[in-house]
């Protein structure tokens, strides 16, 4: 896609999404909306990238009255976020200077005025319960800039995880991983490198001085236009050990069978009982009560898939991050969830997989490359 082309389906994009917003102000009786919060900046910009170190009062927002929209920014990041952001896409300005702060002008926006928000003002209605439902399903646009988001990510940890070398530390690989995500324009959000079996005993790990004797499970969350994928690959020196082939093989097992639930309607309920089913038996029997089964992401690197206690039903277009854990191994991938199934978005390239074949659907699941 040319640049035009890119500009102009992005304009598209922000274009329908404003109106989905006008439909919300309608509904609430309100005139405006002051979205501040990053992902829903993110959503309507498809895309804003805030760069420099920060504070969350200065962050930029976005005003709209459905009909037209406006960049709130500090006079400190106006010129960059229109010349590398936001050119052509039909946004104004209404700006403030970093002396006199942001909250002069949200006061000027709100006063009289029956105007939404997404953080908490007096008088202001909340707009993020109506909000949610429309971030869930990425757009059109948003799925196509999300497949190559997932496809960068997975080449990255699948290029590391080829050149690591036996005695890297867990913190030369996270640095070796991150530089190449930066490579190519994808922020580091989370970075998991565990070697030698760690995992099993560390379902949430970061990353260590440890060095790598034997294997190694690399794992990384990457943000690039306010969208978030993860995913995870194993490698072996040598033949996977005895342990962790078991655990593999079990966890690509139930990595199938929730690829297969990935349709509309489905909740995450049932996943819970298909790991248990799968591992009844086995020395990681209990090991599903240990870690969430998955999360919903795309315009969050992470998000529960309840609410208020409460299963949510997928929807089509809503992207997921399915991770069962079993010992010391993980299968961990992004997918949008289709009518039929999920669509894998970090796919296996150059790497060894499985097709695991599951209530008539099949899936390509990454297994464990074996390196000399």
């Amino acid at each position: 896609m040319s640049p035009t082309d890119r500009i102009a389906a992005r304009r598209a994009d922000i274009d329908a999404k404003q109106q989905l917003v006008s439909d919300v102000l309608e509904a609430m009786g309100c005139e405006a909306v002051v979205l501040l919060m990053p992902a829903h900046v993110a959503w309507l910009t498809a895309g804003l990238n805030v760069r420099g170190l920060i504070a969350d009062s200065e962050r930029p927002g976005v005003y709209t009255n459905g009909r037209q929209r406006w960049l709130l920014s500090s006079n400190v990041d106006s010129q960059r976020l229109f010349d590398e952001e936001l050119d052509q896409l039909g946004f104004q300005l209404k700006e403030w200077t970093w002396l006199g702060g942001r909250s002069d002008l949200l006061y000027n926006l709100t006063l009289n005025r029956k105007v939404a928000g997404d953080r908490p003002f007096p008088n202001v209605p909340m707009v993020n319960d109506r909000l949610r439902p429309l971030l869930r399903v990425l757009s059109a646009y948003e799925r196509e800039r999300y497949r190559e988001l997932g496809a960068a990510v997975a080449h990255a940890v699948e290029a590391t995880a080829r050149t690591l070398r036996r005695g890297d530390t867990e913190e030369e690989v996270a640095g070796q991983l991150g530089h190449r995500l930066l490579h190519h324009g994808i922020e580091p959000t989370a970075l998991a490198i565990t070697a030698d079996g760690r995992g099993a005993k560390f379902r949430r790990s970061g990353f260590t001085p440890a060095p790598i004797a034997s294997t190694c499970v690399l794992q990384a969350t990457g943000q690039r236009d306010g969208l978030f994928v993860t995913v995870a690959r194993t490698v072996s020196f040598g033949p996977p050990p005895d342990e962790l082939r078991a655990a593999q093989d079990l966890a690509m097992k139930i990595a199938a069978v929730y690829h297969s639930f990935t349709v509309r309607g489905a909740t995450i309920a049932p996943l819970a009982e298909v790991a248990a089913v799968v591992l009844a038996g086995t020395p990681f029997e209990f090991d599903g009560r240990l870690t969430q089964p998955g999360y919903g992401t795309g315009h969050f690197p992470a998000e529960e898939l309840r609410r208020a206690g409460q299963d949510e039903p997928l929807s089509v277009g809503q992207a997921v991050v399915w991770q069962p854990r079993v010992g010391p191994a993980v299968c961990a991938d992004t997918v949008l969830v289709t009518e039929t199934g999920a669509e894998p978005v970090t796919p296996p390239t150059e790497w060894p997989f499985k097709r695991i074949s599951v209530r008539g659907t099949t899936a390509d699941v990454p297994d464990v490359l074996a390196r000399e």
